[in-house]
């Protein structure tokens, strides 16, 4: 590293981006780093913080904040994102990217682990125009975040999100949806549709153990119809991460995809945030991230993924 610029939204979550963008910079300073602050809000205009990047010749981006910060600085960069060694101290209520990379989420090692300075190259994908880091989501699960306040989330993280996904549950709405990939394809009515890039999802770190985060792929998980009291049998796979072993669900991993559907006006959330209504068409950035982690996470996420799986498969041998 040999300067870094550091980004904050101080207008997300407890506005103290601020304070603890001032606090890595006088640790970062007594590293004998160089350090630039820049407020990254939706507010300023993206090319003034681009120049100010290329003005000081920065090398490093540090990101304060969760997914949608994030997701907002490598939408900002992502014409010249290769260029630079992302940081991440994460501040917000799920911090999915974090966690698949086994991120600290206290701040001081946090610290640590980005003025250390192991790297490791990390998948990002495009949306239509935008780009996801994460997740997308249709119908169920977009639909729950879209009823969900910001001080809900705050004050009660995932229950927040329980509690409306049960609520829409009930109402079993379905939407046709058409998903065609180079190599994947599928077609059909769905209640839920969900998108990782990782093996993580809703702040939930085994979501999908078959994901990682640099296999080059996007993974789609389909439910065309979510029963709850399957829901509840199948629990152990669930918490394993190995939703594509339940009867029923649709499994597709593929590099690139291309969803619509046969409805209007059907919304998408990326990285937790409203994006375009389908059709929308994914395409995967493979190590297009280059991250500042502790040592070794991936691999270790990749060896606990495949004992679970092995595990598994010799119970249900037996």
């Amino acid at each position: 590293m040999k300067k870094l610029m550091v980004l904050y939204n101080d207008t997300s979550g407890n506005n103290q981006g601020e304070e603890t963008a001032n606090k890595f910079k006088a640790y970062a300073e007594e590293q004998n780093l160089n350090v630039v602050l820049q407020p990254s809000n939706p507010d300023i205009d993206p090319e003034e913080i681009r120049k100010n990047a290329t003005d000081n010749q920065v090398d490093s981006l540090i990101i304060i904040g969760g997914d949608g910060t994030i997701h907002h600085v490598i939408q900002n960069f992502k014409d010249t994102i290769g260029d630079y060694t992302i940081g991440i101290i994460p501040s917000g209520t799920i911090n999915n990217f974090a966690k698949v990379l086994n991120i600290p989420v206290q701040e001081q090692k946090a610290f640590e682990t980005i003025v250390e300075n192991h790297v490791t190259p990390v998948d990002y994908g495009t949306v239509n125009e935008d780009v996801i880091i994460s997740t997308l989501t249709v119908g169920l699960l977009a639909d729950t975040a879209a009823n969900i306040s910001q001080q809900e989330k705050q004050k009660y993280g995932p229950l927040a999100f329980m509690k409306q996904f049960f609520r829409l549950l009930a109402k079993k709405k379905k939407y046709h949806l058409t998903i065609k990939g180079p190599n994947q394809s599928w077609q059909g009515k769905a209640q839920l549709l969900s998108m990782v890039m990782t093996n993580s999802a809703g702040g939930f770190t085994h979501f999908d153990a078959n994901a990682t985060p640099n296999d080059g792929k996007a993974h789609i998980i389909l439910l065309p119809k979510l029963v709850f009291y399957k829901f509840i049998y199948y629990l152990p796979k669930i918490i394993r991460g190995q939703l594509n072993k339940i009867p029923g669900v649709v499994y597709l991993s593929d590099e690139a995809f291309k969803i619509s559907a046969k409805e209007k006006g059907v919304q998408t959330r990326t990285d937790g945030d409203p994006t375009d209504d389908l059709p929308v068409s994914v395409k995967v950035v493979k190590s297009g991230l280059s991250v500042c982690v502790p040592e070794n996470p991936v691999g270790i996420e990749k060896i606990r993924g495949a004992f679970a799986s092995k595990k598994e498969d010799k119970q249900e041998t037996k």
